[in-house]
């Protein structure tokens, strides 16, 4: 009597687990391009100016249009109330200055990760791959302003 070894033991090239990790990294390549993008920020953590915060919601305005896509009822209202947002809290983190301002870019730039995630879940205004790098990019940048305040 032979015994064949089941196909989950036989392991050749391009086959199996190695398909499958090569598939998920080509899938995730957005957060790869993120985190090498921002590589440098968890060796010099950086603490930017409020104005920064305006650039968040600058690139869904620009692909939305480009996309076309505030047709899409309520899209539109939805991205100039994050604009509002966002700008709201730019000015008051100009104003305040100091820690606290750092505190509140920090918390923003991670707000806007959780904005990406639920673009990124809703395929709307712009493409997943956008959503995913912008949200993972946002994430590293906002935890790094908040460890480089807690730092000092």
């Amino acid at each position: 009597m032979t015994v064949k070894p089941s196909p989950e033991i036989v392991a050749t090239p391009g086959s199996g687990r190695r398909r499958t990790l090569l598939t998920a990294l080509a899938h995730r390549w957005p957060t790869g391009l993120a985190l090498l993008m921002t590589a440098d920020n968890w060796t010099s953590p950086a603490l930017l100016s409020a104005w920064t915060l305006l650039v968040l919601p600058a690139g869904y305005l620009v692909i939305g249009t480009f996309r076309r896509q505030w047709s899409v009822p309520g899209a539109l209202r939805l991205q100039l109330a994050g604009l509002v947002g966002w700008s709201a809290l730019a000015v008051v983190a100009a104003t305040v200055g100091g820690t606290l301002a750092h505190w509140l870019v920090g918390l923003g730039w991670l707000a806007h990760a959780g904005w990406d995630l639920v673009h990124h879940r809703t395929g709307r205004v712009v493409p997943r791959g956008y959503a995913e790098w912008c949200g993972v990019l946002d994430a590293v940048v906002g935890i790094t302003i908040i460890l480089a305040v807690v730092a000092r």
